[in-house]
């Protein structure tokens, strides 16, 4: 009996002293949590103040030569040669003779149709100067310039009678006969058109060519292509001229081009538009890649703000009047090196500008300038 007695007491004992010490742990933790409560978080704030700001847009691409043409052949022959080797990497000026092919035959033939207009054509002159006297000295006049050797000129201009007495005569027939056969004499000859260089030659000294037979590929050196997407945001602010400003990741320098042509067509997939923009530069070549700039465009409304301020690459974090912090949606424009540039801040507004492990929505701060 006294041993339970003294169980009992002991056990109340314990049950007292724990009720002690938990009240006394609830009474500490009230307290700290009230002096947590009572330490605001100090933050540091900027007034956003709104503008228009100048928006770099970069662009990539691959240069392409302005003026480029696939030379391929129209007749048969042997290449002969032109007025320098056709090799790759050698350069024609414009007129000179890129491809020659045998044209002994071709020339001969031309020849032989010429000769064959000149005899008809003073076979009908006796009767021009009866009948057409008036037209006699023009015909009289370019019969004595014509020659096998020379190109023939355009006959006398006739209508009416004297144009069906012609055609009757197979004068007409005859004339364009001998420019057909000049104008198929002119195909054995590949002049190169402008300024430049061979990007690729097809055929060597002695190769027999047919028609349809790629020959090569003659490039200018002057001027060059970049064809880049711009995002369908900026289209309205695009302008044939505009500056873009290139550099080369792989040479040393800079060079200025401008907007050549805009593409009237959105890319589906992409939301964005084709620009081409011309570029010069006696250090550049077909295939290179280079870097631009778009000089010009701008975004209205809009803050600068420095990269370490987005938080998810979406929200900024404000405090409000009431000195409430909230994280507000805002639209980035442009990512740059450190900074970003975006749209849905008021203006005056306070954005925190070196946001915190602690900070969080809907916490009453300090804000301190």
């Amino acid at each position: 009996m006294m041993k339970w007695v003294k169980n009992a007491i002991i056990a109340i004992a314990i049950l007292v002293v724990g009720i002690m010490v938990s009240g006394q742990l609830k009474s500490m933790a009230t307290k700290e949590e009230i002096k947590v409560d009572r330490r605001k978080l100090e933050v540091k704030v900027m007034t956003a103040n709104l503008q228009s700001i100048e928006l770099p847009i970069t662009v990539y691409g691959k240069l392409n030569a302005a003026q480029r043409t696939d030379l391929l052949a129209e007749v048969n022959g042997t290449f002969k040669g032109g007025d320098h080797p056709f090799l790759e990497g050698r350069t024609f000026k414009a007129g000179e003779v890129l491809i020659q092919l045998d044209n002994a035959e071709a020339k001969a033939n031309a020849m032989s149709v010429k000769g064959n207009f000149i005899n008809a054509l003073l076979g009908v002159l006796p009767d021009i100067n009866q009948d057409y006297s008036g037209q006699y000295k023009a015909f009289e006049l370019y019969y004595n310039e014509l020659s096998l050797n020379t190109p023939l000129s355009h006959m006398p201009k006739v209508e009416g009678k004297l144009e069906k007495f012609l055609i009757a005569r197979g004068i007409q027939t005859a004339y364009y006969q001998a420019k057909s056969s000049e104008v198929r004499l002119d195909k054995f000859s590949i002049c190169a058109p402008f300024d430049g260089v061979v990007a690729m030659a097809g055929v060597k000294l002695g190769n027999l060519v047919s028609p349809g037979r790629a020959l090569g590929t003659f490039v200018s050196t002057r001027s060059y292509e970049l064809m880049t997407a711009v995002t369908l945001a900026y289209a309205d602010q695009l302008v044939v001229g505009q500056k873009v400003d290139f550099t080369s990741p792989d040479i040393a320098g800079t060079w200025e081009g401008s907007i050549a042509r805009i593409a009237p067509i959105v890319d589906a997939a992409t939301q964005s538009i084709n620009i081409i923009v011309n570029v010069d530069g006696s250090t550049l070549r077909e295939g290179m890649y280079l870097t631009g700039t778009v000089d010009g465009l701008q975004v209205d409304n809009a803050l600068k703000i420095p990269a370490s301020m987005v938080v998810d690459n979406e929200y900024i974090y404000m405090v409000e009047q009431d000195s409430v912090l909230v994280k507000n949606l805002v639209t980035v424009v442009e990512w740059l090196d450190n900074e970003i540039i975006v749209k849905g801040v008021e203006q005056g507004a306070l954005l925190v500008n070196e946001p915190t492990l602690k900070a969080a929505a809907g916490l009453v701060v300090v804000p301190v300038k």
